[in-house]
């Protein structure tokens, strides 16, 4: 039950900024569930696949999910997933954790004072070949060093691209979910994978992704974004500093 209960957390972390808990969907696997990190990478993928799937489906259903601004992430991440996959060996965990920490340190900043100070929004229809920079760089992110990277990035590139944040986490579930199929069956090849650990959490993920963006939609969406925004933001920022420290 206590691992259901993680699940659960974890599940509406990610609904509401759009990724972020592949690290969380780490620790409870080898803190609490005993599993070697190598095993825990993989199966941390396994676990959070079927959330993801859930919940895209749930903010189809509640008009959450821009698939044209997703698509064009993908084209970019998906070769960006096999090129990381391949860099991934050459690439300190030091080296990697201090590039991505400076890049969402950065990234959260910019997303807390659009949300602050909003100026002319964000053109999504001449936004290509920017959603397509942010596609590649999560790409890489998640063929070197998995979701806890890739995830971030995505959710901040959709904010700083002008959706709202219930619109950015959305979309960014949409991103995640595709490319967390691919990177486990990357891993599939080269990893092993515990099918039978974290049960529990995957099925706590998997109500807490389908149950949060619901409640979210019947709340009021400008005034949630208000404070939603930021919140995104500020979450982001952290991710990048505590990979610098």
């Amino acid at each position: 039950m206590l691992s259901i209960g993680y699940g659960f957390m974890i599940g509406v972390f990610v609904s509401l900024i759009g990724g972020g808990g592949a690290s969380l969907y780490l620790g409870v696997l080898t803190s609490q569930l005993g599993l070697a990190t190598a095993v825990a990478v993989p199966t941390s993928l396994f676990v959070a696949l079927p959330a993801l799937f859930l919940g895209f489906l749930t903010q189809v259903r509640i008009h959450n999910v821009n698939f044209k601004l997703g698509n064009q992430l993908l084209l970019t991440a998906i070769p960006g997933i096999l090129a990381g996959a391949l860099l991934a060996k050459y690439i300190t965990a030091m080296l990697y954790n201090r590039i991505v920490g400076v890049i969402l340190l950065v990234m959260g900043i910019i997303v807390v004072v659009k949300a602050l100070r909003p100026g002319k929004q964000q053109d999504v229809r001449q936004s290509g070949w920017i959603a397509s920079l942010f596609g590649l760089l999560s790409g890489l992110m998640v063929g070197i060093g998995g979701l806890s990277g890739g995830a971030t990035t995505t959710a901040a590139g959709l904010a700083i691209l002008g959706l709202s944040a219930l619109q950015a986490a959305g979309t960014a579930t949409y991103v995640l979910w595709v490319m967390s199929a691919i990177g486990l069956a990357i891993h599939l090849i080269t990893s092993t994978v515990d099918w039978s650990a974290g049960m529990g959490l995957m099925v706590g993920a998997i109500i807490g992704s389908i149950g949060t963006p619901l409640v979210l939609h019947r709340l009021n969406t400008e005034r949630l974004n208000r404070w939603l925004m930021p919140f995104l933001g500020v979450i982001i920022s952290y991710f990048g500093w505590r990979m610098l420290v």
